[in-house]
């Protein structure tokens, strides 16, 4: 168990890692550090940009000194690098993008440009076009580990963390120990697996690419988890939540809009080669309804040959905690088509084969059938990205999830009930 920072240092070579240049500093290249990560929607309206602003601000206000520098980004997206002293303030950046199909980004970071940074803050908005793709807007911050052991820097970390969830309107955020990469991480794909590999605590991938798949569902789970009550109704009614937590020993806090699970004291590193603690097993069981069972890669170096978090690497890291040997694949379980033909599952009833179930009847907002990339749309390849409907994984006993069928930005219709097609058996190899 993590319960101080003494208990984390004697892990820091096993998931930090430091490029040597002759005669230059080190620079610090891959490592971990205290995150939170937050998904809303609609931050294209003034009352959103209102809402980030004054979250990035209270961010600030206590950890803005360590900022060396920023980007600040032009009406066409071009990077512009810029010492902090010239950085815009968001509000300044707010005023100088009023449309709302201007994209919001500000960024900000300590140390060099080409290390990961010990504090960062960046914010990333959608334009308004994108709520009809259902695109989110995001926000991440970070700083050292050590202060999450500190009670009066965990006592404002918790606070901001809070004082986000509510002012944004969050649909899913995630905060505890999580992957922190260069602002281009181009070449370090190699560390983030290894770090991903050894430790199942360190959350891969907390970045915008998110903010194009949530609306198929969550990524993982975190030592903070929060989600919506629109997000919970793929589960069961907001009511009923609560109880359907209890079987799984777990209480969240019931918020305004949602509920909140904290994992523990600290958050924890989970490494690889130790049984997981009870609480992040039950929370990945009880969540695995909501997971994105197509995720893309999680890595942003994906290329030929590149030991990386592609498309593979990325569907079994999700998959971490709910058996041992999944991630780093041992060759203990593998896909294979089902036995027979049409086996379906009903949204609300517990699942009898552990495997892949998709949505096939599943329409976009225009009530157009999801694009597909082949021409049988009955057919299912292995971690292909060209089907754009919905994927869960089951096992045994999960209940199988409803269908969000949502208005432009995530604003819930309904919490459909629809049938869910197994496609693929998850089966363990005899040894």
């Amino acid at each position: 168990m993590i319960n101080s920072y003494a208990d984390l240092e004697p892990h820091l070579k096993d998931f930090q890692w430091l490029e040597h240049k002759k005669d230059q500093p080190s620079l610090f290249i891959t490592g971990a550090e205290f995150q939170a990560h937050f998904l809303y929607f609609a931050g294209h309206t003034p009352e959103k940009r209102q809402a980030l602003a004054e979250c990035i601000e209270a961010y600030n206000q206590y950890y803005a000194e360590h900022f060396t520098w920023g980007i600040d980004f032009d009406k066409n997206g071009k990077i512009h690098y810029t010492d902090i002293i010239e950085m815009p303030s968001i509000r300044e950046v707010l005023k100088k993008n009023p449309d709302p199909d201007d994209q919001i980004e500000w960024y900000c970071a300590s140390g060099e440009r080409d290390e990961a940074p010990e504090y960062a803050l960046m914010a990333f908005t959608n334009r308004g076009w994108e709520g009809h793709k259902l695109y989110s807007s995001t926000l991440t911050f970070h700083v050292p580990n050590q202060l999450i052991f500190d009670p009066e820097q965990k006592q404002i970390l918790m606070s901001l963390i809070q004082m986000c969830i509510d002012k944004l309107g969050v649909y899913h955020a995630v905060a505890g120990f999580q992957g922190v990469l260069p602002f281009k991480p181009m070449g370090v794909g190699d560390y983030s697996l290894a770090q991903g590999e050894r430790f199942w605590g360190i959350y891969q991938g907390a970045d915008i690419k998110e903010r194009r798949q949530i609306e198929n569902g969550i990524k993982s789970i975190d030592w903070l988890t929060y989600i919506s009550h629109s997000l919970v109704q793929r589960i069961c009614e907001v009511k009923t939540f609560p109880k359907y937590c209890e079987h799984f020993n777990l209480r969240p806090q019931q918020q305004q809009d949602g509920f909140l699970f904290q994992l523990e004291e600290f958050p924890q590193l989970l490494p690889s080669n130790q049984p997981v603690l009870d609480s992040y097993f039950n929370l990945n069981k009880a969540l695995r309804p909501l997971r994105n069972g197509a995720c893309l890669s999680i890595s942003w170096d994906v290329g030929n040959n590149y030991q990386v978090l592609d498309v593979d690497e990325s569907r079994k890291w999700i998959r971490r905690l709910d058996a041992p040997d999944i991630f780093p694949d041992r060759g203990h379980y593998q896909e294979r088509k089902p036995q027979k033909k049409n086996i379906y599952l009903e949204s609300g009833r517990p699942c009898e084969i552990d495997g892949i179930y998709r949505y096939d009847e599943q329409l976009d907002l225009d009530g157009q059938p999801m694009y597909v990339g082949y021409d049988d749309r009955n057919d299912y390849e292995q971690n292909d990205i060209y089907d754009y409907r919905q994927h869960v994984v089951l096992l045994k006993g999960d209940i199988a999830p409803r269908f969000l069928e949502c208005y432009d930005h995530m604003v819930l219709k309904q919490a459909k009930k629809i049938k869910w097609h197994l496609v693929s058996e998850i089966v363990r190899v005899k040894e």
